[in-house]
């Protein structure tokens, strides 16, 4: 299991999000996932291209992370590897 905050700006749809899931006798965690769930669900309605191009971003953000040392700024890590490319 991931653990993950998520800060509500807008105090009021917090509440709304919370009186509804209560309704459903559901948590919001719960609720917060689906939504979620169904967001992504709809971006696989991309066009090949666009399914192509965010994978291809996926990837390099997996090549990036592993290269990362523990604790390592992200700054300092793109630092470091224009260093290692030029």
């Amino acid at each position: 299991m991931k653990r993950v905050t998520v800060l509500f700006e807008d105090e009021l749809l917090y509440r709304e999000l919370k009186m509804e899931a209560a309704k459903e006798g559901r948590s919001v965690k719960d609720v917060v996932a689906e939504a979620l769930a169904d967001w992504l669900r709809r971006r696989a309605a991309l066009s090949p291209e666009q399914q192509r191009r965010r994978q291809e971003a996926l990837r390099m953000s997996d090549e990036l992370r592993a290269g990362q040392q523990p604790g390592e700024p992200v700054d300092d890590l793109l630092h470091r590897l224009r260093l290692e490319r030029s």
